[in-house]
C-alpha cells in the first residue's frame, strides 16, 4: 500500500508540472507582430498645446512627425508663429524617447479637451481623439486651438 500511494503522487505531481508547462509554450505561428486596429497600448499623449487663434484644421487622422519636412508641413497649417514653435518643440523633444512622434490638431472651438488617446484604424494609420468635455462652456469670444503630440510605439 506505501508504494502503491507513492506512484500515486508522484503520478499527480507529473500531471500537475505537466499542466504548468502547457501555460508557457511559445506563441503559435502566425500571430500578428504589429497591433490591430483599436488602443495603442503604450502610446504616450503629451500635454495638450491650446493657443486662442492658433488656426490650423481639426482632424483626428494624425500626422507623423518624424522629420523636419514632415514637422514643417504641419506646423504650416498654424496662423499664430508662437504655437507652431511651441508645437516644433514638443514633437522634437517626443522624439528623443526613440518612438515614431505624431500629432493632430484635436480641438478647434470654446473648449480645451481635458486629454487625447490614441488609436490605429482598419488601416493601421494612427488616429488621435479628444477625450470629451465634461462641462463645455455656454459661449466664447474666440476660438481655441488645441493640438496633440503622442509618442506611438509600434507606428510606422
Amino acid at each position: 500500500m506505501r508504494r502503491r500511494l507513492g506512484t500515486v503522487v508522484a503520478v499527480a505531481a507529473l500531471m500537475a508540472s505537466a499542466g504548468c508547462g502547457s501555460q508557457m509554450s511559445p506563441p503559435s505561428v502566425g500571430e500578428p507582430d504589429s497591433p490591430g486596429p483599436g488602443p495603442v497600448h503604450g502610446a504616450r499623449v503629451l500635454p495638450l498645446i491650446s493657443m486662442t487663434g492658433g488656426g490650423g484644421r481639426v482632424s483626428l487622422r494624425a500626422s507623423p512627425l518624424n522629420s523636419d519636412a514632415q514637422m514643417q508641413r504641419f506646423a504650416s497649417q498654424f496662423r499664430a508663429p508662437a504655437l507652431a514653435g511651441r508645437v516644433t518643440d514638443a514633437a522634437a523633444n517626443a522624439a528623443t524617447s526613440g518612438y515614431p512622434v505624431y500629432g493632430a490638431v484635436v480641438a478647434i472651438g470654446c473648449d480645451r479637451p481635458p486629454g487625447a488617446d490614441v488609436s490605429l484604424d482598419a488601416d493601421g494609420r494612427v488616429l488621435i481623439t479628444p477625450r470629451e468635455v465634461v462641462s463645455p462652456l455656454p459661449e466664447c469670444l474666440a476660438a481655441v486651438t488645441t493640438v496633440a503630440i503622442a509618442t506611438v510605439p509600434g507606428a510606422d
